[in-house]
């Protein structure tokens, strides 16, 4: 019996414990319900100083001030989207008085939730008057940081908080541990250089510019582009001015055997003509694909502007002034070296000594077994190179002379672009190109006038032996 009355008694106890807690529960979920009711009912924010609009908006007590601001900013007309909002030194004042000093900058680069807290209801945010432009409001920071940077000057800003904003200590660099920090006097005629070291977290001033000094390395990735006919094209990586045209060769595998070594170039982006014609073929090797990349106005303009220095005090006479300009656009469009890639990967060689720098691009060509015929035949075009096969075989194969062809045929070397009078005993080689002229009837005055210039030389001379025998008598 005694042993039934304690089990009533237990149960009854924890029976009245479980509707005590289920009661504790339900309070405190209701009391939670109701903090979150409360929560969610819109309060009033007042907005004044420098912003881009002032006055007094809903807002929530779940919204810090960041997102308020940003909500703000968001809903600004296209108008206002350009206005230079300040984001530091904003005041926070509270109805009962207390005043909060707002950072969202900082906040933002930092998330520490102190500069950028809860908002209450009858909170006034006051924006401070602040022009981005004017740089005697700003600090300027450089150097060894990862974001070289401006921002806007706070009273209290230190080192520390210069280094934040620019994103931290750029670890490429070995050992920072100094700071510059220049500052004018105040008709920026004169300039006080402080030294000192990263950790002093020194205070700034308004208008200050940091440098954080570094002493600069070259890990950096060096890399030459080899194109076309080697067994690995593709980037390879390099030395700073100690890789050779050998060993970047080697790197992508060495040549194969459709490799147009006479044909093979080496270029280097030296000016803009270069660099054009260097990040179009880096574009197309990444990109596989052949596109429009070059732009021709900026491209001549190059072209032309080097032309300009060149015949600037140019001495020649005006006939030979010609063939500088056309010599020298040759120059300014290749830019090329004078390497012979037949000897390149031989070690007696001195081609295979030549340096190769940093975002050079070698192209090894595709062998083409073909002669180009042109001019006055009549069906110009490529014809198959066939060893020992003189000129005339060439010419017939592209439907024999036609009727205005001249009898001298010129030949262009593939490799040189020389020009030379083809004949029977020339040697044609893959590549090459074969020109007939064109033998241009002349009309009756043309004879007349040379005749009439012919006639006055003479004349001329006469008069001058003339003068010449009278004034010896």
């Amino acid at each position: 019996m005694k042993k039934i009355l304690v089990a009533l008694l237990i149960y009854c106890t924890v029976v009245s414990f479980g509707q005590e807690a289920e009661q504790e529960t339900q309070q405190s979920q209701q009391i939670q319900k109701l903090a979150n009711t409360q929560l969610m009912q819109p309060i009033t924010v007042t907005v004044g100083g420098y912003f881009y609009i002032t006055g007094s908006f809903a807002a929530s007590a779940l919204e810090r001030v960041d997102v308020f601001v940003s909500r703000l900013i968001g809903a600004a007309p296209k108008q206002m989207a350009t206005f230079m909002n300040p984001l530091r030194d904003i005041k926070l004042i509270r109805r009962n008085g207390e005043k909060v000093n707002i950072d969202l900058f900082k906040f933002r680069f930092a998330g520490d939730f102190k500069y950028n807290p809860y908002l209450m209801n009858d909170d006034v945010l006051i924006f401070p008057t602040f022009d981005y432009y004017d740089e005697r409001n700003i600090v300027d920071i450089s150097g060894a940081v990862n974001g070289a940077t401006k921002f806007q000057f706070v009273e209290g800003d230190k080192l520390s908080d210069a280094i934040l904003f620019a994103g931290g200590i750029n670890k490429a660099y070995d050992k920072v541990d100094s700071v510059e920090i220049s500052r004018l006097s105040d008709k920026g005629e004169k300039e006080n250089i402080l030294i000192t070291s990263v950790s002093s977290d020194v205070l700034l001033n308004r208008g200050d510019r940091i440098r954080v000094l570094f002493t600069e390395n070259d890990k950096k990735v060096y890399k030459v582009l080899v194109l076309g006919e080697v067994n690995q094209p593709g980037y390879v990586y390099i030395t700073k001015n100690h890789t050779t045209i050998k060993e970047a060769l080697v790197k992508a595998g060495g040549f194969t055997d459709n490799a147009w070594l006479e044909r093979s170039d080496l270029i280097r982006g030296t000016n803009e003509a270069n660099l054009l014609k260097t990040n179009a073929l880096r574009q197309m090797f990444t990109k596989g694909e052949n596109y429009k990349t070059f732009f021709t106005e900026k491209y001549m303009n190059t072209v032309f502007l080097e032309q300009m220095k060149f015949l600037r005090m140019n001495d020649q006479f005006a006939e030979d002034s010609l063939t500088v300009i056309l010599d020298n656009m040759l120059r300014v469009l290749q830019n090329k070296s004078v390497i012979d890639f037949s000897k390149v990967l031989s070690d007696s060689s001195s081609d295979s000594k030549f340096i190769v720098h940093n975002d050079d691009i070698i192209v090894v060509p595709q062998k083409e077994d073909l002669v180009y015929v042109f001019g006055q035949v009549n069906n110009p075009g490529y014809v198959k190179y066939e060893s020992q096969k003189k000129q005339d075989y060439y010419i017939n194969k592209a439907g024999g002379l036609g009727k205005r062809a001249e009898n001298e045929v010129k030949l262009i070397k593939g490799t040189s672009y020389a020009w030379v009078n083809g004949d029977e005993n020339t040697k044609i080689e893959p590549g090459d190109f074969i020109y007939i002229p064109k033998n241009i009837p002349k009309p009756f005055d043309f004879y007349l006038r040379s005749v009439g210039s012919i006639a006055t030389i003479l004349t001329t001379i006469a008069t001058v032996i003339l003068i010449v025998v009278q004034t010896r008598k």
